[in-house]
């Protein structure tokens, strides 16, 4: 059976050795406190990398077991149930699974191809006045599209007119293969707007459950109290390793050799595409992990799901992207960076001709 459900990393982009160097140092240098419970904040020394690498506070600071368990974390902290939050249409599903568990009310905003539709955005602002605005504005997952100068600074002028929050998820940022990159959604929107999440599940191994939260601090603090009344302290084994991992300069040039690794994989993507589906409607990522196709009309999820399963081809229900799962009945994630070009050909040579094209 061959999966194209969840975004998984290529299991060759693991740095096995230099994982297996590193957590021997992490041992050898810092085994007790490693091995042992953190405060909610997270390993003291991968706090403060991450602080100085990104030029804020450390007690803006909270490492977490993943970005989505932060996520959580904020919808229970920040908002309350009933409150309004918007989110982008289509979006991350876990993100929106969350949302709607905390009984929170998620206002959908259409995605377009350079990022949110900006008067939508304001007229649901003034309208819901919502807590916050959860966006991937990098290579949105599933998507894969990446906001615009232009639409990132009409969201911060957005945020500051009707004070909601703007919580920045961006687990791919750096994980462009072309192209340049556009500058952070929180260096424009003022900083008691603006909170950031990112994850190193992309770009080093989904099993360190290894996410984390840059905030305000009065917000940073109310989710570290939360966070360890839940689970007093999160893994530490793996953020020393982490630590080791950036300290020693394996960090960089590890990343370089993933993107080396996953360009090829989006370009084969976007090959196959432009060949064999001229009529659906898709963007053109310049990195990530996802491109999200809307098939053309005839085409429906309540089939294409057993059809792909009986082809031997797993894929995800594009309905659950969506507030209103009607809205991607024709929605199709490719997640290539988890399979080889000749894999990916393989995979969609089983599904083409179940596609009305």
């Amino acid at each position: 059976m061959i999966n194209l459900t969840r975004g998984v990393p290529a299991p060759e982009s693991y740095a096995l050795d230099d994982f297996a160097a590193c957590f021997t140092k992490a041992i050898e240098e810092d085994g007790a406190k490693a091995m042992s419970y953190v405060a909610s904040p997270g390993y003291a020394p991968l706090v403060e990398l991450i602080a100085q690498q990104e030029n804020v506070d450390k007690d803006q600071i909270l490492i977490g077991n993943g970005s989505l368990e932060l996520f959580e974390f904020i919808t229970k902290v920040e908002a309350q149930p009933g409150d309004a939050v918007l989110v982008e249409s289509p979006s991350y599903d876990r993100a929106n699974l969350l949302v709607k568990r905390a009984g929170l009310k998620p206002i959908g905003i259409p995605l377009e191809t350079d990022g949110p539709n900006i008067e939508k955005l304001e007229a649901a602002a003034k309208e819901h006045k919502p807590k916050f605005f959860y966006t991937i504005p990098d290579f949105q997952n599933p998507m894969g599209v990446t906001c615009s100068l232009e639409k990132r600074k009409k969201i911060a002028e957005l945020a500051s007119k009707y004070g909601f929050m703007v919580l920045e998820d961006s687990p791919y940022r750096s994980l462009r293969y072309m192209g340049k990159d556009e500058p952070m959604l929180a260096s424009m929107v003022e900083p008691h707007l603006s909170a950031r999440m990112t994850s190193y599940s992309k770009t080093l191994a989904p099993g360190l459950r290894l996410g984390v939260l840059i905030a305000p601090k009065e917000m940073s603090l109310r989710v570290r109290k939360w966070a360890g009344n839940t689970y007093i302290g999160p893994v530490s084994p793996t953020q020393a390793l982490t630590y080791q991992f950036i300290k020693g300069g394996y960090f960089e040039p590890n990343l370089q050799k993933i993107k080396e690794l996953y360009a090829p994989r989006l370009k084969k993507a976007l090959e196959i595409l432009d060949r064999e589906l001229p009529n659906a409607v898709y963007p053109r990522p310049e990195g990530g992990f996802f491109i999200g196709v809307t098939l053309p009309e005839g085409n429906s999820m309540e089939t294409l799901i057993p059809k792909a399963k009986e082809a031997g081809v797993n894929i995800t229900d594009g309905r659950g992207f969506f507030l209103n799962p009607v809205d991607g009945e024709r929605f199709f994630r490719i997640p290539f960076c988890g399979m080889k070009p000749e894999e990916l050909e393989e995979a969609m040579g089983k599904l083409l001709p179940l596609f009305v094209r």
